[in-house]
């Protein structure tokens, strides 16, 4: 693992209860209402938490989770396509937009980076920076609504924040 800056990622808001995705509203699909209390406690740790850019996905939940996050932090995340959820797309596509994106970020002087995305994005993301490549078989390697992944030069940790504690 090579990585030089902290990364922040975390996944939108429960948006679905559905085991077999989003069908026709893979980009429209909103947070539910249980999924915005989770949010706000991944808000309120971020707060507290160094802050340099942030990007988010085009897709209206991830919209929605990092409005959340804005409003209780006040920083702000820029809309990135390539943080989209992969719809209709090859699978070497999906890794060639975020590969492009990772590179893009690491020669900013950015060292705190925060991103919303979804889970094939956040398991390309986690792979690239933490193995130096992307394959099929990480695909599903991604953290669920409510959780935030950091990445920085020490290690890899997951924090969550489904459940009250």
């Amino acid at each position: 693992m090579n990585v030089t800056k902290h990364w922040y990622i975390f996944r939108h808001g429960l948006a679905t209860h559905s085991k077999t995705g989003y069908g026709a509203q893979i980009r429209t699909a909103q947070v539910l209402p249980e999924g915005i209390p989770p949010v706000q406690r991944l808000g309120r740790f971020l707060d507290t938490c160094p802050y340099d850019w942030g990007a988010r996905s085009e897709f209206l939940r991830c919209q929605q989770t990092a409005q959340i996050v804005t409003d209780i932090t006040g920083r702000t995340f820029v809309a990135d396509p390539r943080l989209n959820e992969r719809v209709d797309e090859p699978f070497n596509e999906i890794v060639d937009r975020v590969k492009a994106f990772i590179d893009d970020v690491n020669v900013t002087e950015h060292q705190h980076v925060w991103v919303c995305t979804h889970g094939i994005v956040i398991a390309a993301l986690k792979s690239w920076l933490t193995r130096g490549e992307f394959s099929r078989q990480h695909e599903n390697d991604y953290i669920q609504p409510g959780e935030l992944l950091k990445i920085n030069p020490e290690g890899v940790e997951v924090v969550k924040f489904a459940v009250l504690v």
